[in-house]
């Protein structure tokens, strides 16, 4: 005869705060994750898509609009302390330094450790204007020799370093004004240009530095002996643009 089949056996069911539990352990773990990447915006935005989630919540603000005398302290350095102190970083220093730089810029320099001044004579080797995918505009960019004399008794002579100074200013014609060939003085005061990047090209010969600098002081910029220009705080920022602003090339 056959066996009377058996009724399967019931599955146990989890106890009821079984989902309570996990409900709750959901919801933690997406607070924890929610937590840590709104950290990790407010905390990095040099990081352009961190900036764009900031500007979007009103959380950004342009460079405020001082004047020399109000800038605030901070280390200055010719070509000759820069490229000591900057040619020896490997590529993934650098890196993170430049990230810092642009991190306490976009942070209207709460970190006033991290500002260091550019000082010395340049000789300018091209100029271009600024536009929408560059950090800031209106205005242009100058790029520019160090010329540096070994002593008193030399003319000055190139040094590895160039210098790409960024001009934040809406009059049109100021370009035109700082022309190849011609002389660029910066000194700390007034001109208040701070160090905002720092590449270096390593060629067969000697590597070069090539440091991007902006004004974080603002007025009026001496162009040669009878013309002048004002500088103005940009009123936006663009962390995605790149530097350095002219096409950096590798030495053969």
């Amino acid at each position: 005869m056959p066996r009377d089949k058996q009724p399967p056996p019931k599955k146990k069911r989890p106890p009821a705060y079984y989902w309570w539990a996990l409900a709750n352990v959901v919801a933690l773990c997406l607070a924890v994750v929610s937590w840590l990447a709104c950290l990790h915006v407010f905390q990095h935005p040099e990081i352009p898509r961190n900036y764009g989630w900031l500007k979007k919540l009103k959380r950004v603000e342009p460079p405020t609009d001082i004047k020399p005398m109000e800038a605030p302290p901070g280390e200055s350095a010719d070509p000759r302390a820069f490229y000591r102190r900057y040619v020896g970083l490997t590529d993934d220093e650098l890196s993170t330094f430049n990230a810092a730089l642009m991190r306490n810029y976009l942070l209207n320099l709460k970190e006033p450790k991290l500002i260091q001044y550019a000082e010395g004579d340049y000789q300018v080797q091209q100029v271009r204007k600024l536009g929408p995918g560059d950090l800031f505009h209106p205005g242009f960019a100058v790029r520019a020799q160090a010329m540096v004399a070994p002593d008193e008794f030399t003319q000055p002579a190139p040094w590895p370093v160039v210098l790409e100074y960024l001009f934040p200013t809406d009059n049109e014609q100021a370009a035109d004004w700082i022309l190849p060939g011609g002389q660029l003085t910066v000194s700390k005061f007034p001109n208040c240009a701070m160090l905002l990047h720092a590449a270096k090209i390593v060629g067969e010969d000697t590597p070069v530095m090539v440091l991007t600098v902006v004004p974080i002081a603002f007025g009026d910029f001496q162009a040669g002996k009878d013309q002048k220009f004002t500088l103005k705080a940009p009123t936006e920022l663009n962390p995605a643009g790149e530097l350095p602003v002219f096409k950096v090339e590798k030495e053969e």
